[in-house]
């Protein structure tokens, strides 16, 4: 994400917290003319992942750090947090092959997450969980990567 226009945050996963970090994010990314698609989807991965660390994490009271970049072909995000060890890529996939109200709870946003994301690592450092993402900037789509 270096030389790039970045914007940075601090969060509590709490739903209000979450908003307001949403409606900051998208007004950045519009400033700086990323297109609607882009910002709606790095709005999307940000929600459910924040959501996720709040609901299943035990993290409401420890704070998220957050980066997002506007590079010229996607927007990158980056988010920090304290939550126990959890690498977004390995949750397993939901039944589809079930009927919606036979489908157990849980499991389609993080499914969301990895196929709106053209790229989605994560590493465990210090302590702490580090996901990267890359939303693709409509015109620049290019072919999907692997996770």
């Amino acid at each position: 994400m270096l030389d790039a226009i970045r914007f940075e945050a601090s969060t509590l996963p709490t739903p209000e917290a979450i908003a307001a970090l949403i409606d900051r994010v998208i007004a950045f990314l519009d400033q700086h003319g990323v297109d609607a698609r882009a910002a709606h989807h790095t709005a999307l991965v940000l929600s459910e992942v924040l959501t996720n660390l709040a609901t299943h994490g035990d993290c409401c009271d420890r704070p998220a750090n957050i980066a997002i970049a506007a590079e010229p072909d996607k927007v990158t995000g980056e988010v920090i947090d304290s939550g126990p060890p959890f690498d977004p890529r390995l949750a397993p996939e939901p039944s589809f092959d079930v009927g919606i109200a036979e489908r157990p709870i849980g499991g389609l946003g993080l499914f969301l997450v990895r196929k709106l994301c053209s790229s989605l690592e994560y590493a465990r450092r210090n302590g702490e969980n580090c996901m990267i993402f890359a939303i693709s900037r409509e015109g620049n789509r290019g072919d999907k990567k692997s996770h």
